[in-house]
């Protein structure tokens, strides 16, 4: 089977990054903004009316990121939730090759789809998080007359979602670098040398509809 590096293949479409940005973007702001709780030094600022409005619209946007997904991609969404709760013979055995890939070693791994076993993960806990920390941050903003145990809980339950959700984003970070990723997010394509490493079966199938592009000599 013949091959070039130089090949590209797409891999996200417009509307499927700018949903995903959006997304970064308010996760960030929501961060930011909230780091009063470990970080005394910029308790001031997120104490004032400008960081309290600055958490509360980063809020509306991400619950609304999802919304834009589905009315601008549906397609892609369906895709999305679909692949990333599926999973076969090759994805439970990826498993097993966790900790040399978590330190870059890519090699004789099982063959994957569109989506790898660790970003199905990664996607689930990402969209548990999400639901955690809308919910219990809906319960925060109108919740006022709740008990103090149960907003107590409520913020405690919050707080850890949005630790947890900070520590994928980390790891997410690291292994889109790590494994030249970020192309696809960026410009909508990934290198066909990363698409035969990390999803072979995916490459496969975009061979046979003739979507992997060779650059003209």
């Amino acid at each position: 089977m013949t091959s070039t590096t130089n090949a590209t293949v797409p891999r996200y479409r417009l509307m499927q990054r700018l949903s995903h940005w959006i997304f970064v973007a308010a996760f960030l702001v929501l961060l930011l903004s909230g780091l009063a709780l470990f970080v005394p030094a910029v308790s001031v600022w997120v104490a004032s009316p400008t960081g309290r409005l600055a958490h509360r619209v980063g809020a509306v946007v991400l619950m609304l990121a999802p919304i834009f997904y589905l009315l601008t991609d549906r397609r892609g969404l369906g895709q999305l939730l679909h692949d990333s709760f599926t999973y076969d013979k090759d994805d439970i055995a990826w498993f097993k090759h966790f900790l040399p890939y978590a330190f870059g070693k890519a090699r004789n791994l099982p063959p994957q789809g569109r989506i790898n076993a660790g970003e199905k993960i990664h996607h689930a806990a990402v969209i548990l998080g999400f639901l955690v920390i809308s919910l219990t941050g809906l319960l925060l903003w109108f919740g006022e007359g709740v008990a103090p145990e149960a907003r107590l809980l409520t913020v405690m339950v919050h707080d850890l979602a949005m630790l947890g959700l900070a520590v994928l984003t980390v790891g997410h970070v690291f292994f889109v670098f790590v494994y030249g990723a970020f192309s696809g997010m960026w410009n909508g394509t990934v290198s066909e040398l990363y698409a035969r490493v990390e999803h072979p079966k995916w490459l496969a199938q975009m061979r046979a509809e003739g979507k992997v592009v060779t650059p003209k000599a």
